[in-house]
């Protein structure tokens, strides 16, 4: 097979033979690494090609499915967790706000019935953390 390479103008051009063999060769990895003809045939002519990794293809490529399976195991287990978080958090937020009006209803009955005044300083920092406030 010829190859013709030309730079940016068209003067300048090297052609390369191929023999049909070596071609076929190129065809047939080019095919069986996913990847096309011409890409092939710059990455032999660049000299950017890696060297074979150690242990079998398709090992590795099963070892990463297998991987990935974990990967969705942990995903979907990390996501009903973060729902239940959220749902507490919500919970929390609730019981914070009802506390509070508890805490205004107890202050107001004991005015009422004149009584002394409770501290609620410790509670009140719960429930502004708990508000986010």
């Amino acid at each position: 097979m010829r190859i013709i390479l030309t730079a940016g103008n068209k003067w300048r051009r090297v052609v390369l033979e191929i023999p049909d063999d070596v071609f076929k060769k190129i065809q047939h990895y080019s095919e069986k690494y996913g990847f096309r003809v011409e890409e092939g045939i710059k990455i032999i002519l660049r000299g950017d090609f890696l060297e074979e990794p150690e242990g079998d293809i398709e090992k590795l490529k099963e070892e990463v499915n297998q991987l990935q399976q974990k990967l969705y195991e942990i995903e979907g287990k990390w996501a009903s967790l973060k729902f239940t978080s959220y749902g507490i958090a919500a919970d929390n937020k609730n019981l914070a706000i009802q506390l509070s009006g508890l805490i205004s209803e107890n202050k107001r009955l004991r005015k009422v019935l004149r009584r002394e005044e409770k501290d609620y300083t410790s509670i009140e920092k719960l429930i502004r953390y708990y508000l986010g406030v």
